[in-house]
């Protein structure tokens, strides 16, 4: 769409130009992008720029993190949006998927020239980052992977490919940028061209009720028992509920998250409960060093997961723990609770006191 200019002789229009007419570089969109992000049309913190990829031996253009946890590879091309960028960016974001927060740690200690420095504190960037973003608990990192690229123009065998991809649940996000000229500066339009834009008049004519909502929202506790969980795994976390609230004083249930059920302490979630139709996999936040692997499974006769294990050895597994540092004071304990768990049993129970003590404070 063409951007016009009001003077006093009336609209003008823009004259339409190309980065390569104007000898611009990825290079110069990755320095704007890198200098504000907002370019993208939303929040990120970047964390890297020209990242190298040891597997592939190849660097990715941009790496950020997002407000939801999500690690987002940012790929930038001059001119046409073609393949293999989507090759590119999927197999960038498949090895990004493996790290975990030391990772996104020393990433982001290289990039704002830390190094050296013992006063660095990445979970402070990231946790001011996201009380700017409007949230109250930052969420753990690398939840998810996304892909955003951005370029001059889509080719049509990209643009198959992307909305492919999203239609299988990969998020992936397509920007088209053009540029204009008035004498001699560059005026930059970025358009987000997948996922299509959402007309804002959708819900015109719609029954009033939901006013557009997602169900979580809508009716949390109906979304969790009823769509997520099976059976059995509702009979589960019904037990689970009286337990926490039996014995606890938490701020909860808090139903309104699409993949979690929080109960919280102190302005922080304690306990966070993913519902799923053949387990609950309970996230429970304690300060560091207070717990063995080894003696909560022998405790609560359960498994030791093993991060190294195969896809099918994992979901072939009985109920499992496992821990995972959260911060440098801070880790998660993960518990994966299958429907033969006694959740009722005192050794569970006491398990839970002792989890409750431990919460940093």
């Amino acid at each position: 769409m063409a951007i016009w200019i009001i003077n006093e002789e009336g609209p003008k229009e823009l004259p339409q130009t190309k980065p390569q007419q104007e000898k611009l570089l990825e290079e110069d969109l990755e320095q704007w992008i890198e200098k504000e992000p907002m370019i993208l049309g939303e929040p990120l913190l970047i964390i890297g720029r020209q990242v190298m990829i040891p597997e592939v031996k190849d660097r990715l253009d941009l790496l950020a993190v997002d407000p939801q946890g999500n690690a987002v590879v940012i790929e930038l091309k001059r001119g046409k949006l073609k393949d293999p960028v989507d090759m590119q960016a999927l197999r960038y974001a498949s090895y990004i998927s493996k790290w975990r927060y030391e990772d996104f740690e020393n990433q982001a200690r290289n990039y704002f020239g830390k190094v050296g420095d013992t006063d660095f504190n990445f979970n402070e960037v990231y946790e001011t980052f996201c009380a700017e973003a409007g949230l109250d608990e930052p969420p753990d990192l690398n939840i998810d992977q996304r892909i955003i690229i951005v370029g001059s123009e889509v080719k049509e065998k990209l643009g198959s490919v992307a909305l492919w991809l999203r239609d299988h649940t990969v998020d992936i996000k397509v920007i088209e940028v053009e540029v204009f000229k008035e004498g001699e500066n560059l005026l930059m339009q970025p358009q987000v061209i997948i996922p299509l834009p959402v007309s804002r008049f959708t819900s015109t004519g719609k029954p009033a009720g939901g006013g557009g909502m997602q169900p979580w929202v809508v009716n949390g506790r109906e979304w969790h028992l009823e769509k997520r969980c099976s059976p059995q795994t509702r009979k589960m976390f019904e037990v689970l509920d009286d337990i926490i609230r039996d014995n606890f004083e938490v701020d909860g249930p808090r139903w309104g998250q699409k993949g979690y059920v929080a109960y919280r302490l102190n302005n922080y979630n304690w306990i966070r409960v993913e519902t799923r139709p053949n387990s609950l996999v309970l996230l429970i936040l304690v300060a560091l060093g207070k717990f063995d692997k080894s003696k909560i499974a022998e405790t609560l006769q359960i498994e030791e997961f093993d991060e190294e294990g195969t896809i099918a050895d994992k979901m072939g597994l009985p109920s499992s723990v496992n821990i995972g540092k959260r911060t440098e004071a801070t880790e998660r304990i993960i518990l994966r609770l299958k429907e033969d768990f006694d959740i009722q049993s005192e050794a569970f129970i006491d398990f839970l006191k002792q989890t409750y003590k431990a919460f940093p404070k």
